[in-house]
């Protein structure tokens, strides 16, 4: 089902010349399953035991999305320092914009300006926070990536969207939760178009857009903007 995207990837990888981790053995990941009691989806199986188990750096984009892939280990090590239970369902199956229920500002400086200056925008937004800034919203994922300033991509192994890949906005930076409405194999794939591409033409390098955390996924949130500010 996925040999032929995997096949795809791997000629990416090779084009950009990248040095992928080992992958790890079909034995060790179903010891790994059996001990957290959890079936991990096949998307992230087929990256973990075909292309690479991990793909972290230090250094942004250099092997991966962002600050790469977690290894299994790693993403393992990190639930269980923020108590994310897997053996729970992963309950979000749309979008949670926290902005969305204290009226937001979608201009980020009239947003600082307002929680500042105006004290009935700064007790909704507390409010809002108080209830879903909540680490009990991530049960049934888990952490694959880091975005940066805050920010995480989490794959659901555990409810009725497993196998997606979710942005963590909202437990640090508290703006929200958003689905990439793809699986781990695509995200990667996404990232390696996108290198080919600065590969190709360095000047496309940087884009600008509204919620840049969902450059990689499919989801309409993400709106590239021109040099004239239009979407």
């Amino acid at each position: 089902m996925y040999q032929e995207q995997i096949d795809r990837i791997l000629k990416k990888v090779s084009i950009l010349d990248l040095k992928l981790d080992p992958v790890i053995s079909k034995t060790t990941l179903l010891e790994i399953e059996k001990k957290l009691n959890i079936k991990l989806p096949e998307s992230y199986i087929n990256y973990l035991t075909k292309i690479q188990n991990g793909g972290f750096s230090d250094t942004l984009h250099k092997n991966g999305p962002y600050y790469g892939i977690y290894s299994i280990d790693k993403s393992v090590s990190e639930n269980s320092e923020w108590e994310i239970d897997l053996n729970k369902e992963f309950l979000l199956t749309e979008d949670l914009n926290f902005g969305d229920f204290y009226n937001g500002e979608e201009n980020y400086e009239k947003h600082c300006w307002r929680y500042e200056n105006d004290i009935e925008y700064q007790k909704n937004i507390q409010q809002v926070l108080e209830k879903y800034q909540d680490t009990n919203l991530l049960s049934g994922t888990l952490p694959i990536c880091e975005y940066g300033c805050g920010d995480f991509f989490r794959l659901v192994v555990n409810g009725s969207n497993a196998g997606e890949i979710w942005a963590d906005c909202g437990i640090i930076n508290g703006t929200g939760f958003y689905s990439l409405n793809i699986d781990i194999l695509t995200f990667y794939e996404n990232w390696l178009d996108r290198r080919i591409e600065v590969k190709k033409d360095p000047t496309r390098a940087l884009i600008n857009a509204y919620n840049p955390t969902l450059e990689f996924g499919n989801n309409e949130k993400y709106k590239i903007i021109d040099q004239q500010g239009s979407q």
